[in-house]
């Protein structure tokens, strides 16, 4: 594994145990997991810890009035909406992590067994994995800075606390959903190979010489050698999009608390910036630093988003890229082996059966169509709550 992804590894596996969202521990150099007393009971105090104390500071405190200058109720209420969903889904997804946690387990030893059958798998991670450790760590740290920045001169323990609360329920999403992350990245990376190795065998069925040429020992020698690798692919295609499946219906629950999130905040970020630039003195308070640290904050988290998107979509399209490989068997001279024929015909029968769709509880795909209704359903709702404004404030 290249030492820029063994660290980023690391980082989020050691970013879990601090915030007790990885209530279990993991050796990274053999990847076997094991529940302890002291892991259960650190995560389970930290858990109770970080949920209590941000709802409480919520419960006493606007924070809308601390951090923009004549706010009026409307942003009062949308921010405290969207800081209270933000809690009850980090509590939701946290539930989650208990209530999954044998099964996360068992997911993260099915990973490692996978990528011990082929280590090159990294090669074709390592970008992206660097690149989502990089984004998140930027973003979180520019929310962090911002907030700092806007009360620095009237800073408290109280709004120090709000902050916090802030910075705690971040970490836990991007916790999640880093290890969401990985998990898929890894998959990608193997369906890679797959396409590869599928794309090599292709290349030599074609290149076998005409049918008069065929009888012979070699032909049929050749032929049940690639069919020997068609039916390998087959079986990790096969093995591989029932881990994916499987890791799906896990983190069902922590992929809908993520959009709930990633929507409201969305929504939120839209009319926030809409009112800086409809009240010119609502920001008034705020140094150009702290501006400067606010949009690149916005610039980052929404680089975030999109790369956990396209995360997902590249995924996809991988699998489906298998089904165009495929399709090149017209291009092939006609009369192959028997048996060649037979594993590729059920390689392209088994695709067809069974099409990788990553569901959330049966509400939405996880694709580009569900991405561009969710966009269109921001855009509407972002207006909505704009025009609301205009004709009451």
């Amino acid at each position: 594994m290249p030492d820029l992804v063994k660290w980023c590894v690391r980082i989020s596996y050691l970013y879990g145990r601090v915030t007790g969202t990885l209530n279990f521990e993991i050796d990274l150099k053999t990847g076997r997991t094991r529940v302890t007393k002291k892991t259960t009971i650190y995560s389970a105090l930290a858990h109770l810890f970080l949920i209590t104390i941000p709802a409480h500071h919520l419960w006493r405190v606007k924070p809308t009035s601390d951090l923009l200058a004549n706010a009026n109720a409307l942003h009062e209420n949308v921010f405290t909406v969207v800081a209270w969903m933000r809690v009850s889904c980090a509590l939701a997804a946290l539930a989650g992590r208990w209530y999954h946690r044998r099964r996360y387990m068992r997911l993260i030893s099915s990973f490692r067994r996978l990528y011990l059958k082929n280590t090159e798998v990294m090669q074709h991670c390592r970008r992206g994995f660097v690149s989502k450790c990089f984004i998140a760590t930027v973003a979180e740290s520019m929310q962090f800075l911002m907030a700092l920045l806007v009360v620095w001169d009237r800073l408290t323990f109280s709004l120090l606390i709000g902050i916090w609360s802030v910075m705690t329920v971040t970490a836990v999403m991007n916790v999640i959903i880093t290890q969401y992350y990985f998990a898929l990245g890894n998959a990608r990376g193997h369906y890679k190979l797959l396409n590869r190795d599928l794309r090599e065998v292709l290349a030599e069925a074609r290149s076998l010489g005409p049918k008069r040429k065929r009888q012979n020992g070699v032909f049929i020698t050749k032929c049940c050698f690639l069919a020997d690798r068609v039916d390998e692919i087959a079986q990790t295609q096969s093995e591989l999009q029932a881990l994916i499946e499987r890791m799906s219906r896990i983190y069902e629950l922590q992929v809908l608390c993520l959009f709930c999130t990633y929507y409201l905040t969305s929504v939120g970020n839209a009319y926030l910036l809409f009112s800086i630039y409809k009240y010119n003195n609502i920001t008034q308070g705020w140094s150009k630093l702290s501006l400067l640290a606010g949009a690149t904050f916005l610039v980052f988290y929404y680089a975030d988003c999109l790369i956990n998107s396209y995360n997902v979509f590249y995924l996809l399209e991988a699998h489906q890229e298998m089904h165009k490989l495929l399709e090149q068997r017209n291009l092939f001279p006609w009369g192959l082996d028997e048996r060649l024929e037979s594993a590729f015909d059920s390689l392209e029968l088994s695709l067809a059966r069974n099409p990788l769709q990553l569901h959330c509880f049966g509400l939405f795909k996880l694709d580009r169509s569900s991405a561009f209704d969710v966009g269109n359903s921001l855009l509407i709702n972002s207006v909505l709550l704009i025009q609301y404004d205009m004709q009451n404030y």
